[in-house]
């Protein structure tokens, strides 16, 4: 083979792969997945297929018995000989995960490559199993199989199929085992701006139903016995009405307006130790600490501290009983996955936030999201379906979509230039809203170095290779009411160019990072951008001794409706300043926008690069 016939011009292709997915022995050996893959490379662009990774999760599961070769045209073979190393893989969509990488000897266009391995799960538990159908390669021809476990007489294994080819449909046996052939699935292909590869993936995923659940149920009925069930959970934690007036009485004022009493609840509850904030403690680290059992609402009081589900529960007590409607509303974040109502899979809705009502205007609040202030929501849970609860029961919801206010950085910068075309000067970043919780968030295991340096690295990324940044300082990192605020002096060697007596900085300093995300020509992914955002510079450049500003850009302003650019330059005395405004309102962009998308962003590079042109004072007069 040359190439592959069902998608000419791929790099290499999946000939066979065989997936055997085992939880028999979960309660003694752990479950595991053995995986066979063989590959066929075509140009040299597909050697890199050579260099394997293979996620795992380090507290669920370890890799092991990894085999492979590689097989030339000549029929001769080099066999793996080499080291399994571990690391984390950055992929061009951002996402991360943690791997054990390999690379197999001797690729080359026309190989073919083999490998196998074996996903060990941890004894004693038993894990929700999936067929990951698709791969980032068109796959021929692939064949999956599944053994539940069967210690459980009390539960009945269950599957949910997403996306598959039309053909490829799971058969079980009466012994509970399923199998599955599926031929010609195209590839995930990794871009930036991506959905979740979930939403993208064909999937498998097995779980287990209680066998006393009810058989045939309508969508509706499930999630409205569902919901009822998780509604009873939420009453019975906050049924503490001693300890919450008790609490009341210390954070409330009687003159308090209702969006006022809600803000000191949220301070509040928000101020408790967020344990699902940390890292995952271990039982002796909880005896070590003497953590407790949380139980219901007063614990969480009494301790100081809860998980964010037990945090998000007590506001909802908290709320009710100083007499506002409030409830938990519980979603799927989509920057995972999707729900799906019909599949009556509980796992869909992995996250809540908080739903009130007050003077006849409804709140979606989440104090679990210790970063994030009254009011917002983590990007994740932003236009999010999900189910909210209630006696009734079955009251499907959508949060609110985000807007492009909630989310704005402001760069102000006073800069010199001088007649060798260097640039420094002091530059004063806020990261507004939504900008700002995120960083907060990211960064929380840090420490002020470690803020400093992470905040100091990304305006880095804004600015041309040789530039260099000194007394970086961060503030306003617990004060999430205001901007998370950077400061630091600037200089860029080089910044402007020269021609004869004349210096030509152009008028942005700063490079767009979105216009890397639209360099490809062509797209196969849906547009996908986490939320809609601003970006507003004020910069002020001082012209060098004996020069001023010959020309000036002409101001452009491009406004197709959904993203919107603007820059201005105007000469003020000795001074050169620059206004600049990016809006971007939309999230989910169809690949057949991508074009326009792309004509924009370039609109945008070429914009900023427009050139200023000083000129020499005493030549221009001559």
């Amino acid at each position: 083979m040359k190439d592959n016939p069902a998608n000419p011009g791929a790099d290499a292709m999946v000939l066979y792969r065989d997936s055997a997915v085992s939880a028999k022995d979960a309660s003694v050996g752990g479950d595991e997945d053995q995986e066979y893959v063989r590959i066929k490379i075509f140009t040299q662009a597909g050697v890199k297929k050579g260099d394997v990774e293979i996620r795992f999760f380090k507290d669920e599961n370890d890799v092991k018995d990894v085999r492979g070769r590689t097989i030339h045209p000549d029929g001769s073979i080099a066999a793996f000989s080499g080291k399994v190393l571990e690391k984390e893989i950055v992929r061009l969509s951002g996402y991360r995960y943690l791997a054990k990488t390999f690379s197999l000897p001797d690729v080359q266009p026309g190989s073919i490559i083999e490998y196998k391995y074996r996903i060990q799960g941890n004894p004693h538990y038993l894990h929700d199993e999936s067929w990951i159908v698709s791969t980032d390669l068109f796959t021929r021809e692939a064949h999956f199989s599944y053994i539940p476990y069967q210690g459980y007489s009390d539960f009945v294994p269950m599957f949910r199929t997403l996306g598959l080819p039309a053909e490829a449909k799971p058969e079980c046996a009466i012994t509970g085992k399923c199998t599955m052939t599926a031929h010609n699935i195209p590839a995930v292909v990794d871009e930036p701006l991506m959905p979740p590869e979930r939403i993208l993936e064909a999937r498998v995923e097995f779980h287990y139903r209680p066998v006393g659940d009810p058989s045939g149920e309508t969508p509706q009925a499930f999630w409205s016995r569902i919901t009822k069930k998780w509604n009873g959970e939420l009453e019975h934690f906050i049924d503490k009405k001693g300890a919450l007036n008790a609490e009341l009485s210390r954070i409330l004022s009687p003159g308090d307006t209702p969006e006022v009493k809600l803000r000191k609840i949220y301070a509040r509850t928000q101020s408790l130790r967020n344990l699902s904030m940390e890292d995952p403690h271990s039982k002796q680290e909880n005896k070590q600490e003497e953590l407790k059992r949380i139980n219901n609402a007063e614990d969480v009081l009494t301790n100081g501290y809860g998980s964010a589900r037990e945090i998000n529960f007590l506001f909802v007590g908290l709320a009710r009983t100083a007499g506002f409607d409030a409830t938990e509303v519980y979603l799927a974040t989509r920057n995972d996955h999707l729900f799906h109502p019909e599949a009556q899979d509980t796992r869909d809705l992995n996250a809540d936030v908080v739903w009130a009502s007050a003077a006849g205007k409804e709140y979606y609040l989440d104090p679990g999201a210790k970063y994030f202030p009254f009011g917002m929501l983590p990007w994740y849970e932003t236009g999010d379906q999900g189910m909210r609860l209630g006696k009734k029961g079955d009251e499907s919801v959508t949060t609110p979509e985000p807007s492009s206010d909630e989310a704005r950085i402001v760069r102000k910068a006073d800069f010199s230039v001088n007649d060798r075309g260097d640039l420094s000067g002091l530059l004063r970043v806020d990261f507004n809203g939504r900008e700002g919780a995120m960083r907060r968030e990211e960064n929380r295991q840090e420490d002020e170095a470690g803020h400093e340096k992470n905040i100091e690295d990304e305006i880095k990324s804004w600015l041309p290779a040789n530039a260099s940044l000194e007394d970086t300082k961060v503030s306003n990192w617990d004060n999430l009411e205001e901007p998370l605020h950077a400061e630091t002096t600037l200089k860029i060697t080089g910044f402007a160019g020269s021609a004869g007596r004349r210096i030509l900085p152009p008028a942005e300093p700063f490079h767009a990072t979105q216009v890397g995300f639209f360099e490809p020509a062509r797209r196969v992914n849906t547009v996908y951008i986490h939320f809609p955002y601003e970006g507003a510079d004020e910069l002020s450049i001082r012209l060098p001794d004996g020069y001023k500003i010959a020309s000036l850009p002409a101001p452009p302003k491009v406004d197709p409706g959904i993203v919107t650019y603007q820059i201005s330059t105007a000469q003020h005395e000795q001074t050169a300043e620059i206004k600049r405004g990016l809006v971007v309102r939309g999230m989910v962009f169809p690949k057949e926008s991508y074009l326009a998308l792309r004509a924009f962003f370039n609109t945008v590079k070429a914009d900023d690069d427009s050139q200023i042109v000083l000129q020499n004072a005493d030549s221009a007069k001559n």
